[in-house]
């Protein structure tokens, strides 16, 4: 997950020094490592006070949309950023230092899930706090317009490429909603690297495409994106948006 999350980073900083913000991640597990001496929560609870403390690192509530706090380098060196890249972050610091924490793909905020003998530790990097199992379901109605009921299957482990692609879709959507389309389809674009086979990505990209103006691609991922999920709720309206894209290829020919 680190490592894929440098990737997405370096693609917004080409030159970027991988090497120099692993060490710097090894920095911080040296620091971790002089704090840490307890075992099972306890653990944890010295590791945040590090994490959170000691290192400084906190949630960017001022400018949660800055792009800056999806990428890892930037998060590294300002010690500020969103849910899932502090997460990513922690995750990293605790693995060096032999604790097991693990990413959670929570619904609307990022978590991390700590392994300790006998027992889970949720740790919300965002908030710098312990959740209980009442606190997770106090977020959850927070961020929820209906009420739902917490389950086991929202505290579970993400698989590291989910975590990425929650990452790149949270890039795209800062840059969509900027008009920025260039940039939006180049994280569609790297998604797709992680995830080939995934049907919506070429539904998004196809429409980043009309943004472009690429209409011949459009046309090409939407019926892609059609005939891999023939019964999609949605494609009554994608099959009128491919009848007026050709009807302007028309004229455009």
């Amino acid at each position: 997950m680190f490592e894929g999350a440098l990737r997405i980073a370096r693609e917004e900083y080409p030159d970027l020094d991988l090497a120099l913000y692993r060490a710097r991640v090894e920095e911080f597990a040296e620091r971790a490592r002089a704090r840490v001496a307890a075992k099972g929560r306890r653990a944890v609870v010295q590791l945040n006070e590090c994490f959170f403390g000691d290192l400084g690192f906190r949630g960017n509530s001022d400018d949660y949309y800055d792009p800056r706090n999806s990428y890892l380098n930037d998060v590294i060196d300002r010690r500020i950023g969103i849910p899932i890249t502090l997460s990513t972050v922690y995750c990293e610091v605790a693995r060096r230092i032999g604790v097991p924490a693990y990413g959670v793909g929570f619904p609307g905020h990022y978590l991390v899930k700590c392994l300790v003998p006998g027992s889970e530790v949720i740790v919300d990097c965002y908030g710098a706090r312990v959740l209980s199992r009442d606190d997770c379901q106090t977020l959850l109605d927070s961020m929820q317009p209906e009420p739902m009921t917490l389950s086991d299957e929202m505290l579970a482990i993400a698989s590291p490429r989910d975590t990425l692609s929650r990452m790149l879709n949270n890039l795209r959507r800062i840059h969509s909603s900027k008009k920025d389309f260039a940039r939006a389809l180049r994280w569609v674009e790297l998604d797709l690297e992680f995830n080939p086979d995934a049907p919506h990505l070429f539904r998004e990209r196809g429409m980043l495409y009309v943004q472009t103006e690429q209409f011949g691609k459009a046309v090409a991922d939407l019926e892609r994106y059609a005939s891999l999920v023939p019964d999609a709720p949605d494609l009554p309206q994608l099959r009128e948006q491919l009848q007026l894209i050709r009807k302007l290829l028309s004229h455009l020919n």
